[in-house]
């Protein structure tokens, strides 16, 4: 079975989950209310920048917990065991999981960015600058996403109990996932944006690859 095959298998059991549901419709919504936050609050941040912000670390917490949680209980279920009958690499079983997962989050931000582009439009704050500023906010969220979801895989590879390794992908996961954005408090000459996005592509390798071979050497 070819890894696009099982990515698409994936990409349909995700996207009917009632977590993938409720980021679907419930993070738009907070996008919605968003709006409502006191100007003062805000301090000149552009709506769709605080939208991609919220919404990606929500969206990478709660897609974290449905990874590491799927992948223990289909452990303990001895859903893989009908994998080694096939033709399937496990490498491609984790990279399936990732990959449909962080595309059902990427869409679930893409439609609360877009809610939040439309409030500033018809409040009249869509500038350049904010437009920058929330582009800029999206490529901070979206790489912090892969690394919440490639750590809730590692979690969910590496323990055996169901609420253990949702406790590690929720205060864990959220933790290192920051980790992008720290050196530009340090260092301002850093480019907040182009750090992010290197970082998150480097760190999901990395940890992705340890991943396969933590999955690869499992005894099922």
């Amino acid at each position: 079975m070819s890894l696009l095959l099982l990515f698409l298998d994936e990409l349909k059991g995700y996207a009917k989950s009632k977590v993938m549901i409720v980021l679907w419709f419930g993070l738009p919504l907070l996008s919605f209310f968003i709006q409502f936050i006191s100007p003062q609050t805000l301090e000149g941040m552009p709506i769709s920048s605080l939208v991609a912000l919220i919404v990606s670390s929500i969206g990478g917490t709660l897609s974290a917990i449905m990874l590491s949680t799927s992948i223990v209980s289909e452990k303990n279920r001895h859903v893989y065991e009908l994998f080694l009958i096939r033709p399937v690499r496990r490498s491609s079983l984790i990279l399936a999981k990732y990959l449909a997962v962080y595309l059902c989050l990427v869409i679930a931000v893409s439609i609360s960015l877009t809610v939040g582009l439309l409030i500033d439009a018809i409040t009249g704050d869509l500038i350049k600058n904010y437009l920058d500023i929330t582009f800029e906010s999206l490529i901070i969220g979206v790489s912090s996403m892969s690394i919440t979801c490639s750590i809730g895989i590692f979690f969910g590879v590496l323990v055996s109990s169901v609420p253990l390794a949702a406790i590690l992908s929720v205060y864990l996961g959220s933790q290192l996932s920051s980790i992008i954005i720290l050196p530009t408090f340090f260092v301002e000459i850093l480019n907040p944006g182009i750090l992010a996005l290197s970082l998150g592509v480097v760190i999901t390798i990395f940890i992705m690859s340890i991943n396969v071979i933590l999955f690869s050497k499992k005894q099922f």
